[in-house]
């Protein structure tokens, strides 16, 4: 076979690898697997002593004391506190909480919320414009 004809090959199979992999996440989501219920985590560096009276929380999780249920235990591997936050009230979005927890951890670690995705250059390219839709939709919810 040809180079072209290789290429176009693997082309093919990946946008139906894609195209399986669209449908089955929008077939979980109408299948009601709500996340609602679940725990969001995060492991700080830092002993649970320095987050378990709850006045010892930094701002950005003290601010939300009243609307989330907050739990605090050791690390597995003593490597840390982890911090569990769901949210209580319904008027408390879980993407809000989840920016709540990153602010948290980095006030924790640092004593200053960082911010990593500052714009590097006032014209981004093709894959500039591509990084900042990934890291805009990873505040909210999901991985990056």
């Amino acid at each position: 076979m040809r180079t072209a004809a290789k290429a176009g090959i693997l082309v093919g199979v990946g946008v139906g690898v894609g195209a399986a992999a669209v449908a089955l996440g929008r077939r979980l989501q109408a299948a009601g697997d709500s996340r609602d219920d679940h725990w969001l985590a995060l492991t700080v560096n830092c002993s649970p002593d320095q987050l378990t009276p709850a006045e010892s929380l930094p701002e950005p999780l003290a601010r939300l004391r009243d609307r989330v249920e907050l739990r605090v235990q050791p690390a597995a591997g003593d490597k840390g506190t982890e911090l569990l936050a769901r949210p209580t009230d319904e008027s408390l979005s879980r993407s809000d909480l989840r920016v709540a927890l990153r602010q948290a951890k980095s006030l924790i670690e640092t004593g200053l919320v960082i911010h990593p995705d500052a714009p590097g250059s006032a014209h981004p390219g093709p894959a500039g414009r591509l990084l900042g839709a990934v890291v805009g939709r990873a505040r909210k919810e999901g991985r990056l």
